[in-house]
């Protein structure tokens, strides 16, 4: 038997790694059996997204809610702290929260995985969806397991869980000494994990996500320049960037309308502040909807272009998805984002701390854009999604790429 052992957070549940709906369809044809482990749902989350594969299973090993069980991480950590070796308190701290969290995942998945009786002569593949605390239980779980013959775990990475400029991640070394691959879902991941670390070089490759073709949206004549963006509503997306950018449009003469997917802690707020500055044009926030809901929408409706502002990324799938309905894109140059973001070609990149102004004035560009040399930028963006971010390809790609660790 070849089994694929998923371990992310939150697919088929909620709104969480969306992407991970188009990678399980084509993912699931190269395996006998493949078992999800969602490590931050319970039994009465609901599930948001349908598998079509037969051959997938999920599996909650969790009965207390995330809240509840990180509390009770900090507490078996207690014992596990040790100071020193020139790391900061608050550093030592989550190391030990970090390894109470890996350990309690560990013990819960491994009662669960001990029934299926893993032969000899069986294919076992550890996938963890985040170079983080999935990664590490994947590590000690092929140890449990070494009698396997072909056994190997292996980590994507995607931005949060690759710049150490960003936060602290703990086990660093520990964790990239043990998998047997790591796939950065942009070059940009790629370059600053083999140059941090190049005694490990060798297995790390980008492989990128990708996206479905659901067509290309048909141009329809209107008098309104329609902007749309999807994230979720958080700190690092800046959407409070995008409004009080628009706000400096006002007086630009054309109609504007712009359109939000994705909800958050903060929809409230964000809501607030585009009713006091952007009274003067359509706006619509559409909170968390499924993803389906989103590609109907960039099916069925006209987007002139489509924005993101965040201050960090991977690479994000919502503008691969906006590309392949040809929708031109404003974004900041973070992560990976310029690698499907071609300024002048695809759409317009921003530098990585942009002032209102300026992406005003970008959006403005594109507003002004000879209606020839539009045309051209959205069949661009077509195109460079073809080549290079389509799912079914990628996916294959990944898939001959697990398999081929031997």
């Amino acid at each position: 038997m070849r089994y694929l052992i998923l371990l992310n957070r939150r697919f088929p549940y909620k709104y969480g790694e969306a992407f991970l709906e188009n990678e399980i369809d084509e993912i699931s044809k190269f395996f006998d059996r493949i078992i999800i482990f969602p490590s931050d749902m319970t039994p009465n989350d609901p599930i948001t997204r349908k598998i079509k594969s037969p051959n997938v299973s999920t599996v909650v090993f969790e009965n207390q809610s995330l809240r509840f069980r990180k509390m009770q991480y900090v507490f078996m950590g207690l014992p596990l702290i040790r100071f020193g070796s020139g790391k900061k308190v608050k550093q030592c701290l989550f190391d030990a929260y970090f390894n109470a969290a890996c350990k309690s995942q560990y013990k819960k998945i491994a009662k669960i995985l001990d029934e299926y009786h893993f032969g000899k002569e069986d294919e076992v593949i550890l996938y963890s969806y985040w170079l983080y605390i999935s990664a590490k239980v994947a590590i000690d779980l092929k140890q449990r397991y070494k009698e396997v013959t072909n056994i190997k775990c292996v980590s994507r990475a995607h931005a949060f869980d690759i710049y150490e400029n960003k936060r602290y991640l703990p086990e660093r070394e520990y964790i990239l000494s043990g998998l047997d691959g790591i796939y950065p879902c942009s070059d940009n991941g790629t370059n600053y994990l083999q140059e941090k670390y190049p005694l490990h070089r060798g297995k790390i490759k980008t492989s990128y996500l990708g996206t479905y073709d659901k067509g290309i949206a048909q141009q329809m004549k209107s008098d309104t320049f329609s902007i749309v963006s999807c994230s979720r509503i958080a700190p690092e997306k800046r959407l409070e960037l995008i409004i009080d950018s628009l706000e400096l449009l006002k007086d630009c003469g054309v109609s504007l309308e712009w359109t939000h997917f994705g909800g958050g802690d903060t929809f409230e707020g964000i809501k607030k502040r585009a009713e006091e500055k952007l009274g003067f044009m359509k706006v619509n926030l559409k909170g968390s909807v499924l993803n389906l809901e989103i590609l109907k929408s960039y099916e069925n409706r006209y987007y002139n272009m489509f924005i993101n502002t965040s201050s960090s990324e991977g690479l994000p799938v919502s503008i691969m998805e906006a590309c392949s309905f040809g929708i031109p894109v404003i974004a900041t140059d973070v992560g990976g984002t310029s690698e499907i973001v071609l300024d002048g070609t695809v759409g317009f990149l921003l530098e990585a701390n942009p002032s209102p102004q300026t992406v005003a004035n970008a959006i403005l560009k594109m507003i002004q854009m000879d209606p020839e040399a539009y045309a051209v930028m959205r069949k661009n963006a077509r195109t460079h999604w073809e080549e290079n971010f389509e799912a079914k390809k990628n996916y294959r790609e990944f898939s001959e790429q697990l398999l081929a660790h031997k």
